[in-house]
């Protein structure tokens, strides 16, 4: 993508400065960068007091289970990851994918193949605080569309935009006739159904066994863009040294039951949240949106 002269302009030059740090960070070893990030995450824990409420709250939540010792380590975990995956994502924006100095297995891959004349893919994700690099790390083999929210600041939208430009075309998140055009096409569509995005197009259905306000956009797009599913999930291992993607096909998904289907979403979900449950980001109110006459987790 080539710069647009007006982003040349004296007044955008904090903002590439800021930029400019960024890539010395996206550079650093991968290694240092790991230590980096678990440590701003340990700073993070300290001292966004609201944030780690947020997450406190959510693994008390999910995992009543826990003893408080066990809950305080799981927290710390937690907030160390949301550090470490930030420094991820820098990579991401600065460095191909091919020279992240990373192994990469990758499993089922098999499921994302298309071809001519097939439907095209929507490929569930899940926020963990690996999303962006394993994102990548399939956009070394496959094109993969996606939804985003503009960046208010130019210079940063250009970065993203040029980032995400690598690996298919952003989709504004708002413009679902494109997204459901490119399915058509026999194009994937990498989307991410696990964050509250309020009472519309949503159903209350269990997710930790706590009633959840869930989106039912998973079928639609899958209807609407004649698509099969697919869930990717995804870990980091080895102090961020390797990662591992498996590519899991959903069965008679959209079943024609947009309820049924926000169930086996989160079910789906749930089970690879569980497996490394420090690892998805907790930091969000996941259950903001409560049924009418239910009290607010999160006061």
């Amino acid at each position: 993508m080539a710069i647009e002269k007006q982003l040349l302009h004296p007044r955008h030059w904090p903002a590439w400065c800021s930029v400019g740090l960024l890539w010395v960070l996206a550079h650093l070893p991968q290694a240092l960068s790991y230590a980096l990030g678990a440590g701003i995450g340990n700073v993070f824990c300290l001292f966004a007091k609201d944030r780690r409420h947020i997450c406190e709250t959510n693994l008390r939540l999910c995992f009543p289970e826990l003893s408080d010792v066990e809950h305080t380590v799981l927290v710390k975990k937690t907030m160390r990851n949301q550090g470490v995956g930030l420094m991820e994502t820098l990579r991401v924006w600065f460095i191909a994918p091919d020279k992240l100095g990373v192994e990469f297995e990758f499993l089922g891959r098999e499921h994302l193949e298309v071809a001519e004349g097939d439907p095209g893919i929507i490929i569930i994700g899940t926020h963990f605080t690996t999303l962006d690099v394993s994102g990548a790390l399939i956009g070394l083999q496959y094109s993969v569309d996606s939804f985003y929210r503009k960046h208010k600041n130019p210079v940063f939208e250009y970065i993203l935009s040029r980032a995400r430009g690598r690996y298919g075309e952003p989709i504004h998140r708002r413009d679902i006739k494109r997204a459901l055009k490119r399915l058509r096409e026999g194009r994937r569509l990498y989307y991410l159904p696990d964050q509250d995005y309020g009472r519309k197009s949503a159903e209350f259905v269990a997710f930790f066994g706590i009633p959840t306000a869930t989106t039912i956009g998973t079928s639609t797009l899958a209807k609407g863009g004649r698509a099969r599913v697919v869930y990717v999930n995804q870990q980091r291992l080895d102090s961020g040294r390797r990662y591992r993607v498996e590519i899991i096909p959903m069965d008679n998904f959209p079943s024609g039951d947009p309820v049924a289907d926000a169930r086996a979403v989160n079910a789906i979900l749930e089970e690879n949240i569980r497996a490394v449950p420090e690892q998805y980001m907790w930091v969000h109110r996941r259950f903001k949106t409560r049924p009418d006459g239910d009290a607010g987790f999160y006061e």
